[in-house]
């Protein structure tokens, strides 16, 4: 077994080639479930390290890499999601994204350059491993159903069987050098709403003669609010959100059909169940009142993420080993939601935060933002980090003591 320094030495061997291979992914970002560049780019880079694997998985592009110790042993399994999101970039990074209105704004490239880093510092010590790694480079992380589902159907926990299941997720907030961690519900289940309020279109100047769908569909928005303050157990974290609203086509022109669009987040399956029942009952009602109508379609996310007690543990004291106990953190929970669900549903394991902000940004940017910006040593965090907890695992299969 490694000692932390050793540990380290390999993380920064291999920190230049993650740096490079974050930066050639950030310029060339690629939307869920079209990331073939990106899985061509992942291939010849396996090839180089020395590595068979698995490819075009997860709805073409997924690969799945076996890393085989030379001694039997537990299956660890460690995951990279690999795709962006429609934003355009407004970081003015020399390496910024090429693609006008794609950017890698939640980190994913990141995530991907630490596990390809990780690939790398594992090899030299392959033979010294009790057991198995998988490394799963996962597409799709941003879009229903989740590219984690369909790694998982294509068999990347059962071929072979894992035991446990490790991620992480860069967090802008939280300084360079530290991790967090928290056992337990620790990100929301996210639904979709889309709502169609139907009325009859008319002239500005007349109103009296139109059912407005406008002033219904700002009723019912409003009233939405009124399901999480009033339905809702004060204590039980619920939020509904609409985030876009589409209709009309010029300013005195009451038109035929207003839409929108929200997202409703649950920690809680009974109370999950209960939403779109009271929802749609706050559309239909107020829709009644002004002789509208309506379409409803409300669709289920990704499960609530649950970190196991135990793997949570086991990765915690992994950080305290390369880390420094006084900069290893307890993880809040989130209302964001996480495709990482799937896998904690089959297989034990836990969701970390890296940190990612700069010592010297007093104000960064959230994720999902044009201009979020990453400090690159955290690289090699993830990489120790995840270095350690394949140690631990394999070698305990438990808490180190």
């Amino acid at each position: 077994m490694l000692t932390k320094e050793q540990v380290w030495e390999l993380a920064r061997t291999v920190h230049p080639y993650g740096v490079k291979v974050r930066r050639d992914l950030h310029q060339n970002p690629e939307l869920s479930f079209c990331e073939h560049e990106t899985h061509r780019y992942l291939a010849t880079a396996l090839q180089e390290l020395g590595y068979s694997f698995r490819a075009g998985l997860g709805g073409g592009t997924g690969l799945q890499v076996v890393i085989r110790g030379a001694r039997p042993g537990p299956v660890v399994a460690l995951r990279a999601d690999i795709d962006a999101l429609p934003i355009q970039e407004e970081t003015g990074l020399p390496f910024a994204s090429r693609r006008p209105g794609v950017m890698h704004a939640c980190g994913h490239d990141v995530h991907t350059a630490i596990l390809l880093a990780t690939a790398k510092a594992l090899w030299s010590i392959k033979d010294e491993l009790p057991g198995q790694v998988v490394l799963i480079f996962q597409p799709g992380e941003e879009k229903n159903p989740g590219g984690a589902s369909l790694m998982i159907r294509d068999g990347v926990l059962d071929q072979p069987k894992v035991d446990a299941i490790f991620g992480l997720h860069v967090e802008p907030f939280l300084e360079a050098g530290r991790m967090a961690f928290g056992e337990g519900p620790m990100m929301a289940a996210p639904d979709e709403l889309r709502v169609t309020i139907v009325g009859r279109g008319g002239h500005g100047a007349t109103p009296h003669l139109t059912v407005d769908p406008v002033l219904t569909a700002c009723q019912v928005i409003t009233a939405l609010q009124q399901v999480v303050a009033r339905n809702v157990n004060p204590f039980q974290p619920a939020v509904v959100t609409i985030g876009m609203i589409q209709g009309g086509s010029a300013h005195n022109v009451i038109p035929d059909e207003v839409s929108f669009v929200g997202t409703v987040r649950t920690m809680d399956p009974e109370l999950r169940r209960l939403m779109p029942e009271r929802i749609e009952a706050v559309v239909r009602g107020i829709c009644a009142a002004a002789g509208a109508s309506y379409r409803f379609h409300y669709e289920h996310g990704y499960p609530v993420l649950v970190n196991h007690p135990e793997m949570t543990a086991l990765a915690r004291q992994a950080a305290v080993d390369v880390l420094g106990a006084d900069k290893v953190e307890q993880m809040e929970p989130s209302m964001g939601g996480e495709d990482f669900a799937y896998y904690l549903e089959r297989v034990p394991g836990t969701f970390a935060r890296l940190g990612a902000r700069a010592h010297d940004d007093a104000a960064p940017y959230g994720l999902h933002t044009s201009r979020l910006m990453v400090d690159e040593s955290c690289i090699a965090v993830g990489v120790a980090y995840y270095i350690q907890v394949v140690q631990n695992f394999l070698t305990t299969g438990s808490v180190t003591p």
